[in-house]
């Protein structure tokens, strides 16, 4: 998962129900009393919703704060709160006014957890290198005096900055970390925030299949950890949907996406919205189902961070290619959201984009992307690239060009899977390059490969309603089959 999930203020705990509970006790007394009461609550409620009420509950605690200490819970409620509408630029204003106030004030066992929400809108602004910066400096006071809370924060925060920062071996030793700080202080909900970041560190580096086994029991350790389905729990379902579309298990994924998006229509953010949106829309393309990717896509989505905001134009784009428009302008302007070669989205939307643009800027874009990613250990990603270089060089009538590519992916795919890319492209384009070099019996193993996947996949886990579209209108399948006919012939 992307964002961070964030839980507790400074000292919180309990069930959202037990906090107002406490509230309702409180709200009777004393001046005093009486904001002691609301933190609690403004925090709890801004942490599990974005919806009015946290918002109310956080002005109110604004307006009451009359202290220092007071002011500061007032900034650190509403940082949380825009962290999970996806405001950037008032994270970024929140957080940096609370961190100089923490500094002014000497509050240093404050610093990393404002530091942090800094951090997160950096991440956000593609700004990951100057997030790792701002919060390596605290490593060595959070380990000697930091409580469990902030440390266990903090190590979360170290840890989404290096994924962005492309660092992804160093991710996991920050995950680690704050896995370790969950299960010493007994943290249930800490622990499954932990283990679910470090699978989503795990899957970039293409080991999906694991990222999806951890997902299953983040899932069930998050349902047993909170009181019914939260927003965030939503959120960790939406990522673990992710991974079984991406393995083929499109049973699985279909409706978990789907009860996200009505869940999140009530009260998340538009960013959630947008990202369930643009998972199920994909999951829809793949199933030969395009028209139904249609009014997921539809919609304008305002204040999306900016790769958020790339990605939606990218699956435009695709969606308008797959339906047999031109989805090139629009792939195009996509690019130029975040024209950072060194940034992930970018590199992602240009493996989209391979399909679209003139074929030999296909096999220049995606040889680039492989040979990136391979650096990176992206190496999902890597696999993808290399396929997606082999079928533009084929488009050119490159076959021998194509060949190293093929067997680098078909290497790759022994031990790693790609995330967002149809794995049975993969057979299909080995098997054109064989048949293109003249060999035959290459070709027919590789098409014979693709198709028991794609076989296997339909009979187990596509809806029944889409076995049909599966396997005539998702192109890839539908040339599967028609090259296996050639070669029975």
């Amino acid at each position: 998962m992307k964002k961070k999930l964030i839980a507790g203020n400074w000292k919180m705990n309990g069930s959202l129900a037990a906090n107002e509970a406490l509230v309702k006790a409180l709200l009777a007394g004393l001046p005093a009393q009486r904001f002691d009461a609301l933190p609690q609550r403004a925090r709890c409620l801004a942490d599990n919703h974005a919806s009015p009420e946290a918002q109310a509950a956080v002005a109110q605690l604004a307006e009451l704060a009359r202290s220092d200490e007071q002011r500061l819970q007032a900034l650190d409620a509403r940082a949380v709160l825009a962290i999970n509408r996806t405001q950037t630029e008032e994270t970024l204003r929140c957080g940096r006014e609370a961190l100089e106030a923490a500094r002014a004030w000497g509050r240093v066992d404050l610093e990393p957890r404002f530091a942090g929400y800094v951090a997160d809108a950096l991440c956000d602004l593609r700004r990951a290198a100057e997030a790792v910066a701002l919060l390596q400096p605290y490593a060595a006071w959070v380990r000697e005096h930091a409580d469990a809370d902030t440390q266990w924060r903090y190590w979360c925060d170290v840890g989404l900055a290096l994924d962005y920062a492309n660092r992804l071996r160093d991710a996991l030793q920050a995950w680690d970390e704050a896995l370790a700080v969950a299960h010493r202080s007994g943290h249930r909900d800490r622990i499954w925030k932990a283990m679910s970041s470090a699978a989503s560190t795990r899957a970039k580096m293409g080991q999906v299949q694991w990222a999806a086994e951890v997902g299953e029991r983040v899932n069930q350790l998050a349902l047993a950890a909170d009181e019914g389905i939260t927003l965030r729990v939503r959120s960790g379902q939406v990522i673990f949907a992710h991974r079984l579309r991406d393995l083929g298990r499109y049973s699985e994924a279909q409706p978990l996406l789907e009860a996200a998006l009505q869940h999140f229509s009530r009260e998340a953010s538009e960013a959630e919205v947008a990202s369930a949106e643009h998972r199920l829309s994909q999951l829809y393309q793949w199933l030969g189902q395009p028209g139904r990717a249609v009014p997921l896509l539809s919609t304008e989505r305002t204040g999306l961070a900016p790769g958020l905001a790339m990605m939606r134009l990218v699956h435009r784009a695709d969606l308008a290619h797959q339906l047999g428009r031109d989805g090139l302008p629009q792939m195009r302007e996509a690019l130029q959201v975040i024209d950072n070669p060194d940034d992930i989205y970018h590199r992602i939307a240009s493996l989209f984009a391979t399909r679209l643009v003139p074929p030999d800027e296909g096999e220049a874009m995606a040889t680039s992307l492989a040979a990136w990613a391979s650096a990176r250990e992206r190496l999902g990603v890597a696999l993808a690239g290399h396929v997606r270089a082999g079928a533009c060089a084929l488009a050119q009538g490159a076959a021998r060009r194509a060949l190293p590519h093929v067997e680098a992916a078909l290497h790759l795919q022994q031990g790693h899977q790609p995330d967002s890319f149809y794995i049975a492209e993969l057979w299909l384009v080995a098997a054109q390059t064989h048949a293109a070099l003249k060999h035959p019996k290459d070709a027919h193993i590789q098409c014979q490969v693709g198709l028991a996947w794609v076989q296997r996949v339909a009979a187990q886990q596509v809806p029944p309603e889409f076995v049909d579209s599966f396997l005539q209108r998702n192109p890839v399948n539908r040339e599967l089959q028609r090259l296996d006919g050639l070669f029975a012939s």
